[in-house]
């Protein structure tokens, strides 16, 4: 569980759009990568919406929050007296040896005039604050984009990785992907396999048609194909039934997947996976997530376990878990 506290002033209506803004971002970014989090961002904690709340009370919330924080983001730019507070107290418990990552952000566009390096400057900044930050080494950045960006990179979190439908995606990009696994490959089921472009077109438009229940046999259920997308590029296929049958309550469950070779190993079946649980979450009937997967596919079991799921019970050749919906 990685605890987040988003630390700035809320004076004005900008800087609570500014602290939602970031509240988001940051919620999006870990959510994309599955990173089970916390995050405490000040306009949405239960102070903000109490008129006779005490400073006491104030206090105590954020202090808990501080205590708990693995990460803070500080915005220091109009040097607000409680961020500064907390400033104080998470440098001290840094400087006692807590493992915690700051983010401070001054934004002002004097800085880039005042002709110095770095924020060795007294325009508006108070040294006392620039001081213990540069003293620990601290990078002081410019924006909350930057900031972003760098925690981002420092925790290894890719930030262009989506689920995207298959007919909202080039056709030659789905088309590559597909083409890439075989007819049966570790128990995922590629229907595409041997088209040519022309046939995977027409392929392409029966996902469409399926997803929306157009023309289907009454032994189908609707069938939603992702394309989990890194950026432009498609790395996997994420095929999710919106409800169950016999033969699928039975087999294979709500969600077949699979990744190209070339991602393997890196952790994106569980991202996607993740990602496809949460959108088959919003409209399946069933109280539980249904998959399953080869018994010599140990990779896929993992990930299905590291998703929350647990073994219901297996056969000779296939493990069947179980998850509850997200």
């Amino acid at each position: 569980m990685l605890r987040i506290y988003n630390v700035g002033p809320l004076f004005t209506e900008g800087e609570k759009k500014q602290r939602q803004y970031e509240g988001r971002k940051i919620s999006q970014l870990l959510e994309t990568n599955a990173v089970k989090y916390e995050l405490s961002n000040p306009i949405d904690m239960p102070t903000s919406n109490q008129l006779d709340v005490t400073s006491k009370e104030i206090y105590q919330a954020d202090y808990d929050r501080l205590d708990q924080a693995d990460v803070v983001f500080f915005d220091l730019s109009n040097e607000d007296s409680g961020s500064c507070v907390a400033l104080g107290i998470i440098m001290e418990k840094k400087m006692q040896g807590k493992d915690i990552k700051v983010y401070p952000v001054f934004h002002d566009i004097r800085l880039t005039r005042n002709g110095q390096s770095g924020l060795e400057s007294s325009c508006g900044f108070n040294s006392m604050v620039v001081g213990i930050l540069k003293g620990n080494n601290i990078p002081i950045y410019h924006s909350f984009e930057e900031a972003f960006n760098q925690f981002a990179s420092d925790y290894q979190l890719t930030m262009d990785l989506h689920l995207e439908e298959i007919q909202t995606v080039p056709l030659v990009e789905s088309y590559r992907c597909f083409s890439s696994f075989e007819a049966d490959e570790n128990g995922f089921h590629n229907e595409a396999y041997g088209m040519n472009l022309d046939e995977f077109q027409h392929f392409v438009q029966e996902c469409y048609q399926e997803s929306k229940s157009v023309g289907l046999p009454d032994w189908k259920v609707p069938q939603t194909v992702y394309l989990l997308m890194k950026g432009n590029t498609a790395i996997g296929i994420f095929k999710v039934r919106h409800y169950l049958n016999e033969a699928l309550r039975n087999g294979a469950g709500h969600i077949g997947y699979g990744i190209c070779k070339e991602y393997r190993r890196q952790g994106y079946a569980k991202k996607g996976l993740l990602m496809a649980m949460k959108k088959l979450s919003t409209f399946m009937l069933e109280d539980e997530i249904y998959m399953s997967c080869n018994k010599d596919n140990i990779a896929s079991k993992k990930t299905q376990l590291a998703c929350g799921c647990y073994v219901h019970h297996e056969d000779e050749k296939e493990y069947y878990t179980r998850c509850k919906k997200l």
